[in-house]
């Protein structure tokens, strides 16, 4: 069965349909597959937050600037605004 990279749990869609509950309560990640191909990934919410906050970080011009230039070492600590939508940078 074919595996998506760092998603050791795939099950058909009968197991999953089976198992459902107890997937979801373990708190891991998993990918249901039809046919042998991965046709659905599910995530825990917490990660499914932070993979979209990761996703909008990357996609904001000035916080991608900002990030480039505190890896180089240009820039000196300064604190994020969380309640900004460009976190005050």
């Amino acid at each position: 069965m074919l595996r998506i990279i760092g998603m050791k749990d795939t099950y058909t869609v009968a197991q999953a349909q089976a198992q459902l509950p107890k997937l979801c309560r373990s708190g891991r990640r998993f990918v249901i597959a039809r046919r042998n191909r991965p046709v659905y990934v599910a995530v825990p919410l917490d990660e499914f937050d932070a993979l979209l906050e990761t996703m909008e970080l990357l996609a904001n011009p000035a916080a991608m600037k900002t990030l480039r230039a505190a890896r180089a070492g240009k820039l000196a600590y300064k604190e994020l605004d969380l309640d900004d939508e460009n976190l005050g940078l």
